[in-house]
């Protein structure tokens, strides 16, 4: 018998995800509306929808799904991914090389309305040590965990 090479995926149960509904962007008249470029940011409750993450913030979801048009008076809806699994980039802020195990936080995002995947850092600027919303690098996709390079997160 031949042996099998297990290597860590996204291939998750999805009811494992815990997917929520919410409110996305700042509801401001033709800008913080979310489109289909925002799906794969990190973002933050907010007092009235989920909004993008900032350098140093702990990343409370991941973006899934946004659906046309707006609702309470200006936001878009979509989907917020809170567990299981999700390809980020590792951002440049990041100042050594990410290892698999390290807890990360937002880095510098990409900008709204530009396609990108949630921006991570383990240290470097504006770094700061997650304590609730735990993401952890479980496998370097690409290259050697440096600035640029694709990871694999598990939200535990």
């Amino acid at each position: 018998m031949g042996s099998t090479t297990l290597t860590r995926s996204l291939l998750v149960d999805v009811s494992l995800m815990g997917i929520v509904t919410d409110a996305l962007g700042t509801a401001v008249a033709g800008t913080g509306t979310y489109d289909d470029n925002e799906l794969g940011k990190g973002v933050k409750m907010a007092a009235a929808s989920y909004v993008a993450v900032a350098v140093g913030d702990q990343i409370e979801g991941i973006v899934n799904t946004v659906e046309p048009g707006v609702r309470n008076t200006g936001f878009s809806w979509g989907g917020i991914q809170t567990r299981g699994r999700a390809l980020a980039t590792v951002g440049a802020a990041q100042s050594s090389v990410m290892a698999v195990g390290d807890l990360v936080c937002a880095s510098i995002p990409v900008a709204d309305g530009t396609a990108g995947l949630v921006l991570v850092q383990s240290d470097g600027t504006g770094y700061v040590a997650p304590t609730e919303f735990l993401w952890r690098c479980i496998r370097i996709v690409s290259g050697t965990g440096a600035a640029g390079d694709s990871v694999l997160l598990e939200r535990i």
